[in-house]
C-alpha cells in the first residue's frame, strides 16, 4: 500500500463515507436504490470497489473486535465463495 495513502482522493473519499454512513439516519437500502441510475461502466467500477472492500474486510491479519466481527466472518465467507467461483469484472 503507498505510503502516502492519506493524501489520495480515494483515502479523502473513503472518510468522507466514513462521516456519511456515521449517522443513524443513512439509508443502505437507499443508497443502494440508486445504483441503477448510474451508468453501466460506473455499476462495474462500485462493483469493483465493493469486492476489493470485502477483500479488506475479510483480512484476517487486520485488527477486528465484536464491534465488526459479523461483517469479517461474512466477508471470509464471501472470500471462499469468489475465490472459487468469482471472475475478473472488466473496467468495460
Amino acid at each position: 500500500m503507498e505510503k502516502d495513502i492519506r493524501e489520495s482522493r480515494e483515502y479523502r473519499l473513503a472518510k468522507d463515507w466514513e462521516m456519511a454512513v456515521n449517522n443513524f439516519s443513512f439509508n443502505p437500502k437507499r443508497f443502494a436504490a440508486a445504483i441503477p441510475d448510474m451508468h453501466p461502466t460506473l455499476q462495474q467500477s462500485l462493483y469493483r470497489l465493493i469486492k476489493e472492500c470485502i477483500v479488506v474486510m475479510a483480512d484476517d491479519t487486520r485488527r477486528y473486535d465484536d464491534r465488526n466481527r459479523a461483517s469479517h466472518e461474512e466477508a471470509k465467507r464471501i472470500m471462499e465463495y469468489l475465490n472459487e467461483n468469482g471472475r475478473n469484472i472488466p473496467l468495460r
